[in-house]
């Protein structure tokens, strides 16, 4: 630590407690900027003197004085960890801005509660692109935040950690184009398409006479073809792709077209509004259909893939229903030489019609297939975690305030049947005991390392996270928050341990 920042503490500390993070410590235009703790609140701290005193004017400032170092007089200014101090931050430290990872193999860690990433950033490995800045539009909804506010507590992390390399930010499972210009607006670099609603998921139920109606009821103005025009396209070609030989006869192509084209239809205007939006097209994009019901064929992968290449859809990354069950929170289950010999054939696909990445939605925990997936595709995989981090945190909770965690598997408990609606989970409350059955020492064991106790834990997350008093002052939030601040170094080495486990299970 220089001597401005030894001064600057001796000055302005007069007994309360600060901490200050040396890795943040940052010099720019004549200023010192770094970050600091005071209790649970963190702080920017720029000094600066002479010439440097304009750089100051451009943030919110709490607090401002003067100091000596010597001879020489100096300013300091304490600003509150704002959207518009950190907006101001990122245009004078590049650093600090989000960038795409192109076909670089990537590793999505989202942070639910805006306090991990400083352990994501201690787990990321040498070659792998990290993605600090991913959440959902439902996680959005469920944790009443933002897409400014992921992007920029991320961005806080980032300073805090003095983490230098380049990180990405993916606005997840977007469904509308309202929520696309937020993650436009708000400097994300990646957006994730979640077109599930407009997928035909009975296509393969239908008779062939229901089928044929239903393709020519596809929305052709969208899709720039005619029914007829369409079927010449693909009806009876052969499509070579590394070891493997694909024809599409025309029963075939009715049912993927009716499953899909919507979907592809309505990826195609993202994209394109998403181009002329930002008025470039650099920026990653991925097609999601990894919650339809059914696995994804490799016929069908081949059928998307061409559909949006035809179209002009420029995807980084496309996420397919694997086969087997990708549960929240556990690992994967299914037959492992399935999802291999599954896997490389999706794989050869990506590389032949791409090549783009094959991303991995629900990635947490699924540490039985990591490292197939480490084999066969390595330099090709996006995974995205996110729930897991959010109960690693709460390891921290059962440690140090039992009290509370209890309190939260009770409340958990409660709310477990409605919040289940939106996940296809295998729960069973049965194997669950109450909490106020289980000793201090077994909370993280029977919650949070076995199965059940793991989705309760993670399906509720929204309305642990959001529930109120009358007063309007949160029941759990603040608390839960408070709680790992108090044990800063903890949480964050406890997440970097869980989430270098999967980075390491397939980048080894």
């Amino acid at each position: 630590m220089n001597v401005v920042i030894d001064s600057f503490r001796r000055f302005y500390v007069k007994g309360r407690p600060l901490v200050i993070y040396e890795k943040s410590v940052v010099q720019k235009n004549e200023c010192t900027f770094f970050l600091v703790r005071e209790g649970v609140e963190k702080k920017l701290v720029i000094l600066s003197h002479g010439s440097g005193l304009h750089p100051i004017s451009s943030f919110e400032v709490a607090e401002r004085g003067k100091f000596r170092v010597g001879d020489e007089a100096y300013v300091f200014a304490v600003c509150p960890c704002s959207h518009a101090n950190i907006s101001a931050l990122r245009k004078i430290l590049h650093f600090l801005c989000p960038q795409r990872a192109g076909l670089k193999a990537a590793v999505g860690m989202g942070d639910r509660i805006g306090l991990v990433t400083p352990g994501h950033i201690r787990a990321v490995k040498a070659g792998i692109f990290p993605v600090f800045a991913q959440q959902s539009v439902r996680e959005l909804s469920r944790t009443v935040r933002t897409f400014d506010d992921v992007l920029d507590d991320v961005t806080w992390a980032v300073f805090q950690e003095g983490y230098r390399d380049e990180f990405g930010a993916d606005a997840d499972h977007l469904k509308s184009i309202e929520d696309v210009d937020k993650a436009v607006s708000a400097g994300y670099t990646m957006f994730t398409v979640d077109p599930s609603e407009h997928v035909e998921n009975n296509a393969d139920c239908y008779s062939l006479n229901e089928i044929t109606e239903k393709f020519k009821a596809l929305p052709w103005s969208d899709l720039g073809r005619n029914a007829e025009s369409f079927q010449d396209l693909y009806v009876g070609k052969k499509i070579n792709v590394e070891n493997d030989v694909f024809v599409i006869d025309q029963e075939s192509l009715f049912r993927m077209a009716v499953k899909y084209s919507a979907a592809i239809a309505f990826t195609t205007k993202v994209f394109r509004h998403v181009k002329m939006t930002l008025g470039h097209g650099d920026f990653d994009f991925e097609m999601s259909v990894d919650e339809t019901d059914v696995p994804t064929s490799p016929l069908e992968h081949v059928f998307i893939a061409l559909e949006l290449r035809r179209l002009g859809v420029k995807v980084t990354s496309l996420a397919l229903r694997f086969i087997g069950i990708f549960e929240k929170a556990i690992d994967y289950m299914g037959d492992l030489k399935e999802f291999e010999a599954s896997l490389q054939r999706h794989v050869s696909i990506a590389r032949s019609l791409g090549p783009y990445k094959i991303s991995v939605h629900s990635g947490s925990d699924k540490f039985s297939i990591f490292p197939t997936l480490g084999r066969f595709a390595s330099n090709l995989i996006h995974l995205k975690t996110a729930g897991t981090s959010y109960l690693e945190s709460l390891r921290i909770v059962a440690r140090h305030d039992p009290t509370l965690f209890r309190e939260l598997v009770s409340f958990a408990l409660q709310r477990f049947a409605e919040d289940r609606k939106a996940y296809h989970v295998t729960t069973d409350l049965s194997h669950i005991p109450g909490p106020n059955k289980v000793l201090d020492c077994d909370l993280e064991k029977t919650y949070l390392d076995e199965r059940n106790g793991r989705q309760l834990l993670h399906i509720t997350y929204g309305s642990v996270l959001t529930i109120k008093k009358a007063s309007g002052e949160w029941v759990y939030r603040d608390r839960i928050l408070r709680c790992l601040m108090e044990h800063e170094d903890e949480l964050y080495e406890t997440v970097a341990k869980h989430l270098r486990r999967h980075v390491e299970a397939i980048w080894s």
